[in-house]
């Protein structure tokens, strides 16, 4: 089975088993890290030696035939004598001499190399092989435009006009080891948002390492390079379109002190896209984005948007730290903006802390699009606001989707899409809002004239038909300004499946620690937090109110064998059920082992 018929089954399987259709149990994870397992060993398949090797120097003379000792001092020269098949070593030279500028293209199967120590060990160099291009004269002002079977490793790259390192419809390359800062200094668009209708709503500066593929297979490994202080430009994105099929490894990156450019309305740290029918695999490990942003800036550490096709990104030991911007700055954003996408996200072993928006969002505002995310021992922290919110109401506002500061936003927003989250031995806590908020709601947004796009309304869809499942196990949140967690559906919805396990929710100081309000419609529901089905343990742990334990409106929950702080269960005023019908008994006697002390 090839990686994206597993996808795509995982996907089909997930959807099964949302629907009643599946009788095992577990799927969700077992399936993907199953598939995560996979190994990304298919090693660049070209079979052949380098042809010859050429030097390069910013301090040789002029007049050089490309020998070690009688180096090119121009990448033009080095690329106009080079043959497909050769190394191309550019060598150090003191920082006080200008980088090699002007830009390179490969040709297929070249290597290009910069000689010396490692310039992202961290180890201060007073040589270094640095390269440019500050002119859009060539290579659309890239410092390095890469070909098929091509490898980049070890150079420092600096202020490149346009992006540092870039390929555009190449098959298997590896760009690693390599230094890039100040990239994109003429603020060029990169990256498009896309959003319903397929408007390009949001711009990005290009990144400082960027794969475009639109057709056939490829295969990209980027590991171990350092992206850092950029004014206008996004880490790494890779887009696939058309009928691509691509595969990724993204590993051991360090992205770090990247602004908004003036004229962008969104900063990527890694960011991933898929539209038409294009398929892309991804495989992430080590990688940190911090300090990403500025001020009211648009940040996101990773970033995923679909119009269509499939993406699978397995994220492992991420890093993200001290997100600067506004409201819509994102730990992790994970947004279908239309068509029928299908999205697969398993992060694992992973950090997101201090960010002044949403943490993490899942956002589903396709036609008919999947989505499936998993967390997995996954910490979220210390996420904070512009204001102090008032006490969260059981609906939202009209045309409020999300950015209301909460640990983890789930909003389902098109049209019978499918939206799946679950959480294992993950742990959120100081929240500005909701711990998890769920809003199921269609939107009709005007946009204003400072975007370009005139009066034009954007049409994100009635969630008409909508499904949502999410799965809460052996996990914590605690400590927020809102609820732990608040389920919302102001639609006409088609399943909604929610399950609360041995896990501890609490601290709240928002109208309740669990709220589950609906003034839509669902087809079938079933909200088990203990005690519905016989495999239901229920054994969670709702402690810390400042307000109410539970509220209900318009559904029945059953929320048998919790404990609610005290032996007899909670008090009848911290109990709030309006339409619907909260059965809580048995409660626990006493505090089962996921329950520690509130705060």
């Amino acid at each position: 089975m090839t990686m994206q018929e597993a996808s795509m089954r995982w996907s089909e399987r997930e959807e099964a088993h949302l629907f009643g259709c599946d009788g095992g149990d577990g799927i969700f994870g077992r399936t993907f890290r199953a598939l995560a397992r996979i190994s990304f060993t298919l090693v660049l398949a070209c079979g052949c030696a380098h042809a010859g090797t050429l030097f390069v120097s910013a301090g040789a003379a002029a007049g050089g035939n490309g020998s070690e000792q009688s180096p090119f001092n121009s990448l033009a020269a080095a690329e106009q004598a080079s043959a497909p098949g050769d190394e191309i070593v550019v060598l150090p030279s003191p920082l006080s001499v200008p980088p090699l500028d002007g830009g390179i293209a490969l040709k297929p199967h070249q290597k290009l190399t910069g000689r010396g120590p490692s310039v992202t060990d961290g180890a201060t160099l007073t040589k270094a092989p640095r390269i440019t291009n500050t002119s859009a004269a060539t290579n659309s002002g890239d410092a390095v435009e890469l070909a098929d079977y091509t490898e980049v490793t070890n150079l420092v790259i600096v202020n490149s006009y346009r992006g540092g390192i870039y390929g555009s419809d190449v098959t298997e390359v590896k760009v690693h080891g390599n230094n890039l800062s100040g990239t994109n200094t003429s603020c060029t668009p990169g990256f498009f948002v896309m959003f319903p209708g397929n408007i390009p709503l949001l711009p990005n500066g290009w990144a400082a390492i960027m794969a475009d593929e639109d057709k056939g297979a490829a295969s990209l490994w980027v590991w171990n390079n350092d992206i850092h202080d950029g004014a206008c430009n996004d880490g790494i994105d890779i887009r696939a379109t058309g009928t691509a099929e691509v595969m990724a490894r993204v590993e051991s990156n360090n992205i770090a002190h990247l602004a908004q450019g003036p004229k962008m309305r969104s900063l990527l740290g890694i960011g991933m896209q898929t539209r038409d029918t294009a398929v892309l695999t991804v495989e992430s490990d080590h990688n940190s984005e911090t300090y990403i942003g500025s001020p009211d800036a648009d940040c996101e550490g990773l970033f995923t948007n679909q119009t269509g096709g499939s993406l699978t990104w397995n994220i492992n030991h991420n890093t993200f730290a001290h997100g600067i911007g506004g409201l819509s700055c994102n730990g992790g954003e994970f947004y279908v903006g239309d068509g029928a996408a299908k999205t697969n996200i398993y992060i694992s072993h992973s950090t997101f802390e201090d960010d002044p928006g949403d943490m993490l969002e899942e956002v589903n505002a396709g036609i008919g699009s999947t989505m499936n995310v998993t967390l997995e021992d996954v910490t979220v922290r210390h996420v904070t606001f512009a204001q102090k919110l008032p006490p969260e109401p059981k609906f939202s506002k009209p045309n409020t989707l999300d950015n209301l500061g909460r640990c983890m936003d789930m909003g389902s927003w098109g049209h019978e899409n499918v939206s799946n989250f679950r959480m294992i031995d993950s742990h959120f806590s100081d929240c500005a809002g909701d711990g998890i908020g769920t809003t199921v709601k269609g939107a009709d947004i005007a946009l204003p004239p400072s975007l370009g796009f005139g009066t034009k309304d954007i049409n994100f869809g009635d969630a008409a038909g909508d499904s949502i499942s999410m799965d809460v196990e052996d996990s914590t949140i605690m400590g927020t300004e809102q609820d732990a967690l608040h389920f919302m559906n102001q639609t006409a919805m088609r399943v909604l499946t929610i399950r609360v396990e041995d896990s501890q929710l609490g601290d709240a100081k928002g109208p309740a620690i669990i709220a589950f309000d609906q003034n839509g419609s669902t087809e079938q529901a079933e909200i088990d937090l203990g005690g519905k089905e016989t495999d239901s343990a229920g054994a969670n742990c709702f402690i810390g109110a400042a307000n109410l334990a539970a509220e209900v409106t318009g559904y029945d929950v059953v929320a048998k064998s919790n404990w609610w702080g005290a032996a007899e269960g909670p008090l009848p005023a911290k109990i709030a059920s309006t339409d619907g019908r909260l059965d809580l008994t048995p409660v626990l006697r006493v505090p089962p082992r996921v329950c520690k002390d509130s705060k």
